[in-house]
Formats: structure tokens, C-alpha cells, sequence
């Protein structure tokens, strides 16, 4: 085979490698850095769509950053550590209403998908009083589920011992080894829990209603600058969470592997329960989640009395997506 020969081939086979690569990965990936503050469930959809290369399709080379507690993550977004961040409903409209550069741009989890978990011997409140309940972050959703979940119980925060350990396999190695009675715990780790012979003293989700749980949020300066990114992110996004409800043996494969499970009974109710309940089809932020915070946080901060849910969000992204159609067609 001569020069030309072999430099024709090369250049034939080339071109038919282009042409058989979609648009999408012919461009040069933008990379974009998106913390979360938990490996739980809720970072589910997202992990499963970088496994599956949504995200590439879409042009994104996504970093997942893991910060611990959502007051931390929230200090990451304002700071630029991280372009987006899954974040707690709480902390970030904190922030937002006192001055922060922050915005709720879309959400994963508008509900609370908390448990209070308690040892066996805890059947009541009486039982709970003056015992040691842990959490991750003074001012995070695991706090406010705290809250919820001892006034349902017709206690006060005062009545227990609320402590700040950290993320869920600290709170459940704390509770293994005794030196905590209770925890606030999501599926599917608290089903594990209860295998084991703990209990649920106080499902959160019905008793705090509408109270969201988790959102993606950013700087409105960096929405500003990327708008067309922040467009692919949620398109990525959204195919993702059509994806994992749709794919329930891959999708349960994929968060198994992320959460250290087993596919076995605790994974079918977790994902189940999710798929269900939580995982919305489309979303965007719950304003009527951010004006219960809102009010919530008047006490503490009075300036949120200044402030209504439209003033601390920026959707033109979804809105864009769905005008354009885009979640009309991931239902064909």
C-alpha cells in the first residue's frame, strides 16, 4: 500500500467517524462543577445520569464536588467553589434573603424524604425525652426535619438533645455503636436501619408537607454570564430523571453501585418511593415550599418578611426548555 493510498484510508475512515458521533460530542465539553451535600438518594438521578453519559451528550464534562452539610454547600455556591450547587431549601433562602448571591434555579426534592429513626425500646414520645437525636448541620434539612418531627410528637427541641454529626454514615455509625438514640435518616438508609431492629418513630414527609427538601441553586451573576450552560444542565438533568424512572432494573443497578446497596428489597422500596414521591418530572423550584421557609425564618431573620418566592428564583432555563418542547418529547 502506497503513501496516498494509506493517507486516503486514514482520511476516509476519519470523516465517517465524524459524521457517526453526534453534534453534541464533536464540541469540546464545557466543564461545569456541581456540589451536593449527601450521598442519599436525592444525588440519585444525577449520578445516574453522569454514569450514562447524559451529560456529554448534552456537552457537559461534569465534576460532582461532595461538601458536607448543607450551610457548607451553600457557602461553596456564594463563593464560586462550585458553579451549582443540590442544595438545602433552608440554607439558601437564609442566605439569599440576607444579601447572598444566590438563587434557586430548579428542584429534586420539594418534599422532606426524612424518617426519624429511633432505637426499638423508643415507642413514644415519654420514651424519646431527654434522648440524644442526631442531625448533620445546625440550620440544614436534617434540622428542620428534627423539628417537624419532635413537634409532631408533642415535644420541644428543648426536650431532647439535638447534635450535629455530620453526613448520613456518621449519624449511622453513631447510632450503631449507641452513642445516639435517634437519627433523621432518608431511604434507603432507613430501611437498613429497620432490618437491623430500629424503628420509625416519625415519617416527616406527610407531616411537613409542603416543605422542600432539596434545589439546584447558583449565583444569579454566574446564570447571567452562562445562560446556554445552565440550559444544557437542566436539560441533562431532566433526561435523567425520565430516564431513571423509566429504567428501573439500570436505574437501581447505577444507585446500588453509588450507595454501597445491595439490589435486593431495601433498594425496591427506596426506588420505588422515590420514583413516586419525590422525584419530580419537571423541575423547578416549589414557591410554595420557598414562602413556608420564608416564613419560618422570619423569627430569626427579619429581613425574609421582605421577600416573596418569585424574588428568589430564576427558571428561564426550564421555562425555555419548555416552551422549546423539550419535556413533551422525553415523554414519546
Amino acid at each position: 500500500m502506497n503513501s496516498y493510498t494509506r493517507r486516503h484510508m486514514l482520511a476516509t475512515a476519519a470523516l465517517a467517524a465524524m459524521i457517526a458521533v453526534p453534534a453534541a460530542a464533536q464540541e469540546k465539553l464545557i466543564p461545569l462543577k456541581v456540589g451536593y451535600d449527601g450521598y442519599s438518594m436525592t444525588t440519585a438521578p444525577i449520578q445516574y445520569a453522569l454514569k450514562k453519559g447524559i451529560f456529554k451528550k448534552h456537552g457537559i464534562d461534569l465534576t460532582l464536588v461532595y461538601v458536607d452539610g448543607g450551610p457548607t454547600l451553600t457557602q461553596a455556591v456564594i463563593g464560586g467553589s462550585v458553579d451549582i450547587g443540590q442544595n438545602g431549601y433552608t440554607s439558601a433562602t437564609a442566605a439569599a434573603v440576607s444579601g447572598a448571591d444566590i438563587v434557586f434555579i430548579g428542584g429534586i426534592s420539594n418534599k422532606l424524604p426524612f424518617q426519624l429513626v429511633v432505637k426499638a425500646d423508643i415507642k413514644s414520645a415519654a420514651d424519646l425525652k431527654g434522648k440524644k437525636i442526631a442531625i448533620s448541620r445546625y440550620g440544614s434539612s436534617t434540622d428542620t426535619a428534627a423539628t417537624f418531627a419532635v413537634e409532631n410528637l408533642g415535644l420541644k427541641r428543648t426536650d431532647v438533645s439535638i447534635l450535629q454529626l455530620g453526613g448520613e454514615g456518621t449519624r449511622t455509625a453513631a447510632m450503631l455503636s449507641g452513642q445516639i438514640d435517634a437519627s433523621l435518616e432518608q431511604y434507603p438508609r432507613t430501611a437498613e436501619l429497620e432490618e437491623q431492629g430500629y424503628r420509625v418513630l416519625v415519617d416527616v414527609t406527610p407531616v411537613a408537607g409542603d416543605y422542600p427538601n432539596t434545589a439546584y441553586v447558583s449565583r444569579r451573576a454566574y446564570i447571567d454570564k452562562n445562560p446556554a450552560l445552565v440550559k444544557k444542565f437542566f436539560a441533562a438533568v431532566s433526561e435523567g430523571i425520565h430516564a431513571f424512572k423509566t429504567n428501573k432494573a439500570e436505574a437501581e443497578k447505577e444507585t446500588a453501585d453509588f450507595l454501597k446497596l445491595k439490589i435486593d428489597r431495601v433498594m425496591d422500596v427506596t426506588y420505588e418511593r422515590y420514583v413516586n414521591d419525590i422525584f419530580p418530572d419537571f423541575p423547578a423550584p416549589s414557591l410554595p415550599g420557598i414562602q413556608i421557609v420564608l416564613d419560618e425564618l422570619k423569627a430569626k431573620v427579619p429581613a425574609a418578611a421582605k421577600f416573596s418566592p418569585a424574588q428568589l428564583v430564576d427558571t428561564r432555563a426550564l421555562d425555555e426548555l419548555k416552551a422549546e418542547g423539550f419535556f413533551e418529547k422525553l415523554k414519546k
